[in-house]
């Protein structure tokens, strides 16, 4: 009997679109196979023993929709727990090792508020105190794009600069949602750093919804 995880399939196409569309992350084939690792091992299979059964799991789209964004969170976490770990290894020191003050992972999604339809190109801008935020490392974009492929979710793994790292517990952020044909917002946002032992923590964030500016048709959307 041939037993298949509906899961290995899913996992490879998702790490397969975050890399086509974020070149900046300069993932090896050998860095791609551990990151689907680090995500299979965190997320329950989905197992079917027969042809008709791939098929029908295949198709379960409201199981893979539930799914996808928990598999891109721990994606983006792979990468930077690889990432570090390389780093850590190549005799190199990572934000965290170092005693820099880091944040969660943080992971968004960015919508149409009337059709709730995915948004591509929103400029996704993290703020603190007026500025952009300073990221862990160069992998991580600030500001970044969305993608159609990653169904409009946006990522990031900030860190403070040197002269508040220590000062507080909890920082206020700002997310800053711009594109051309809607209208701009911002978003505050409360993160608490990490400790040393909190070093993988992730928090994903409400679904933020834009407007269309007057006179926009939404027919792009859709192209």
């Amino acid at each position: 009997m041939s037993i298949k995880n509906l899961m290995e399939e899913i996992v490879a196409d998702v790490v397969s679109e975050i890399v086509r569309n974020d070149k900046d992350l300069q993932i090896k084939k050998t860095s791609k196979d551990d990151i689907v690792a680090y995500v299979l091992n965190r997320v329950e299979p989905k197992y079917v023993t027969s042809e008709r059964g791939v098929i029908h799991g295949m198709l379960d789209r409201k199981f893979i929709a539930q799914q996808r964004s928990d598999i891109l969170f721990l994606v983006y976490e792979a990468v930077g727990v690889i990432k570090n770990r390389r780093e850590s290894q190549s005799g190199g020191e990572t934000g965290i090792q170092a005693g820099i003050s880091a944040f969660p992972h943080i992971l968004g999604e960015v919508l149409e508020e009337t059709t709730f339809s995915i948004i591509p190109n929103v400029e996704v801008t993290l703020l603190y105190n007026g500025n952009k935020a300073e990221m862990i490392d160069g992998s991580w974009k600030n500001p970044c794009l969305t993608h159609r492929a990653t169904k409009g979710y946006y990522h990031f793994w900030p860190t403070l600069p040197q002269e508040k790292k220590g000062k507080a517990k909890t920082h206020t952020f700002t997310m800053r949602f711009s594109h051309p044909k809607f209208v701009e917002k911002e978003v505050p946002v409360d993160l608490e750093t990490l400790s040393h032992d909190e070093a993988t923590g992730s928090r994903v964030l409400p679904i933020v919804l834009l407007s269309v500016k007057e006179g926009v048709d939404l027919d792009f959307l859709y192209d």
